[in-house]
């Protein structure tokens, strides 16, 4: 077993931008010894501006332009939190959330971008379409375009911001608005300054007008958009210009969040910087990218600057750990530009000489992918081995060697909790139900973990129709720095109790040791919410069998530690993860159901098997059965939870005349759904209820049948 330790120091890059995205990749080839690299980002998904003019062309599919930071991470070993950063306590070190705990830092690097300065009046106008954040705007420009669809008038669409950024909008637009619409269209492209590009030579700018206007757009040099209102916008000189599709390219300014930094800004809020790239007030924080403006340069907000920054700043983390010397930054004095001209032609321009061409648009893609190969095709250095042991329910012992060493068949073993009797035996909610469930951290986010360990937990007891009213805790904490032991199990603890509150539960103690992996669960109590609890084994022919939420957690968290789970697939399984079974479980006791259990580390077949009797088989329909997104692509990679060859002891007993694979149906489950068994005369009832709260319907797998002779006791047709 891979010892674990929790280290002393702690890197964590907030945004994960052109700049810090070359701080993940390195660390994934040489990561710091007792350090640790957390990255913070409000998406999933980090957005590469080069390649957006493509897309938005057609020319590049849209995932083209992303960089999964998913994938990325969990193939570098570095935490990553999806969450929005309320704030910045620099006297303790930590970055700020609305809900979670704090983050603690020894080097933060900020890369959180800019975003386009908005007009005074206006900017909430349906009609905009900011092109920040990247990572959404097409689908924003699509729902507004579709609304627009249907107009008498041609189209007009309004191009603000005579930079690069709006030069490509307006060139690479057309293609994408003959996706979306029939309707003839009209762009004008307004700028603020007297000619458009105003960084560029001439020559340059004159090959961009002329492709401009072989394309039949307008452009209004010298004016500036003061208000969008209803189908238009009104400039500077009092004119109105109709619009009825704004696309917002202006020059750059920063996001509100520096705002709420106290630190050293400079006259558009951007961190001011020296040439080392820390802030000129806290040595322990970077600033890069568009976020940092270095004290008395003169540096545009372009990306080419920010990923020049990159080495850079990787070794200049290093050194402030180290305590050596940082070493500056000097900014190239010039660089290639390359516009898209939507066209399947470039206009370039390098140090004084301008040219244009398929072969500058060749050119073009030719660099920006092998900037993004760098972040899409992950190397061989980060590559997991594939035989590394599953963690949550995958690390589960076999159920074969758990039959044997217990060696009882008693039913009482099978219920998911165990009942303490209390007081007269007719009166079951006075009654205590235990349980216990611990394995080892699945996520390296203390908060998160905390939040699945208690759903998971508290599974068996709502599998019984019960509910937790107290928990105790189970931890093993890795071994290594005592602060960051202290502050794991604080967030642990913080991830859980918030759970529990929300079951009307609360952690009431527990037991914590040190040891070679993070451990974590609880021994969970709790009470019958109904007058009698479910039990496994009281199927009945006419049953059927309803899955309250898919499978494939297993295989997906493999494909997570192998750096093979796409961003929405894992947002996807996190989402399923934390919907827990409360609410289904209530809807079941109030509609009178008296048999279930939940899914988990057995799969599917081998909780189903707990529940049959030799009175009773299922037969369970394949295509039914609900599964993540991305499970089946996991799969034909040949991903699979390392406790798969554990559980296919229970094909035993199973007869198929499908000729797919059945091993998604022994996918263990972390935080599973639950398998109930609802009588036919009792489903209109069951189903409504879930409607009735706008909940999501479980779905109907199967049904329990009498045992025939010479029938297998599951069948999966």
């Amino acid at each position: 077993m891979k010892q674990e330790r929790a280290s002393r120091r702690h890197i964590v890059l907030l945004g994960v931008g052109h700049t810090n995205a070359h701080v993940v990749r390195m660390w994934a080839m040489n990561p710091l010894l007792d350090t640790d690299l957390t990255c913070v980002s409000d998406s999933g998904v980090a957005t590469y501006s080069g390649f957006l003019p493509a897309v938005l062309a057609g020319q590049l599919p849209p995932e083209a332009m992303e960089i999964d930071l998913v994938r990325l991470c969990a193939a570098a070993g570095a935490r990553l939190i999806t969450d929005r950063v309320t704030g910045l306590d620099r006297g303790r070190k930590q970055l700020l959330f609305s809900e979670r705990p704090p983050v603690k830092y020894d080097v933060l690097s900020v890369g959180i971008g800019s975003v386009p300065r908005m007009p005074d009046q206006g900017a909430d106008a349906p009609s905009l379409v900011t092109i920040k954040p990247m990572r959404s705007f097409i689908d924003r420009l699509t729902t507004v375009v579709r609304e627009c669809k249907n107009s008498i008038e041609p189209l007009q669409v309004t191009v603000v911001g005579g930079g690069a950024a709006g030069v490509e909008m307006t060139q690479c637009l057309p293609e994408r608005l003959r996706l979306l619409t029939s309707s003839e269209f009209r762009i004008t492209l307004v700028s603020q300054s007297a000619e458009l590009l105003p960084d560029c030579i001439p020559p340059t700018v004159r090959r961009v007008r002329q492709s401009i206007k072989e394309r039949n757009h307008t452009v209004l040099n010298n004016n500036t958009v003061t208000q969008i209102g209803e189908g238009c916008v009104k400039l500077q000189n009092g004119s109105v210009l109709p619009a009825d599709i704004v696309i917002w390219a202006t020059a750059a300014t920063a996001p509100h969040l520096l705002s709420e930094c106290d630190l050293p800004k400079d006259d558009r809020g951007f961190l001011l910087t020296s040439e080392t790239l820390q802030s000129i007030d806290d040595a322990s924080i970077f600033a890069v990218g568009d976020t940092g403006t270095i004290s008395n340069g003169n540096i545009p907000k372009a990306g080419v600057y920010a990923v020049r920054q990159g080495p850079i700043l990787w070794d200049n983390i290093q050194r402030r750990l180290a305590g050596r010397s940082l070493i500056p930054y000097e900014p190239q004095k010039s660089f290639l530009k390359l516009l898209n001209m939507g066209d399947g032609t470039a206009v370039g321009e390098w140090r004084g000489f301008s040219f244009g061409g398929r072969w500058v648009m060749k050119l073009k893609q030719r660099i920006d992918q092998r900037f993004m190969d760098k972040y899409q095709r992950l190397p061989d250095e980060m590559a997991m081995p594939d035989d590394m042991p599953c963690r949550g329910c995958g690390c589960k012992l076999g159920g074969d060697v758990l039959e044997a060493a217990l060696g009882t068949d008693s039913e009482a073993t099978r219920d998911d909790a165990t009942v303490i009797k209390v007081g007269s035996d007719d009166f079951i909610q006075n009654d205590v139900l235990v349980t216990t469930d611990f394995f080892s951290a699945p996520f390296s986010d203390s908060w998160l973990t905390g939040r699945v360990a208690a759903i998971h937990s508290a599974s068996d007891l709502y599998a019984m129709g019960a509910a937790p009213f107290a928990a105790e805790a189970i931890v093993v904490l890795p071994d290594g720095d005592q602060s960051t032991q202290q502050q794991i199990l604080s967030d642990f603890q913080a991830g859980a109790s918030h759970e529990f509150e929300r079951m009307g539960a609360t952690i009431t103690g527990g037991h914590t040791i040190t040891g070679p992996r993070w451990e974590v669960g609880f021994t969970v109590f709790g009470r019958a919410t109904g007058k009698q609890l479910f039990r496994k084994q009281s199927l009945a022919a006419g049953d059927r069998l309803f899955l309250t939420k898919p499978l494939g957690s297993g295989v997906l968290m493999a494909a997570l530690m192998r750096g093979q789970c796409r961003h929405s697939d894992y947002q996807a399984m996190i989402e399923t993860m934390l919907r827990g079974n409360q609410a289904s479980a209530q809807i079941a006791v109030n509609s009178g159901v008296t048999c279930g259990t939940d899914v988990t580390g057995f799969g599917l077949l081998g909780h189903l098997q707990e529940m049959l009797t030799d009175k009773v088989r299922a037969v369970l329909q394949l295509d039914a059965i609900p599964l993540m997104p991305g499970v089946h692509q996991a799969t034909e990679q040949g991903i699979a939870s390392s406790l798969l060859p554990a559980n296919q002891c229970y094909l035993k007993g199973v007869h198929s005349g499908r000729t797919e694979s059945l091993d998604l149906l022994l996918d263990p489950q972390t935080c599973g759904g639950l398998l109930l068994a609802v009588p036919a005369a009792k489903i209109a009832d069951f189903l409504s209820r879930f409607a009735e709260q706008d909940l999501s319907p479980p779905v109907e797998i199967g049904e329990v049948r009498p045992v025939e002779q010479g029938a297998s006791p599951i069948t999966v047709l």
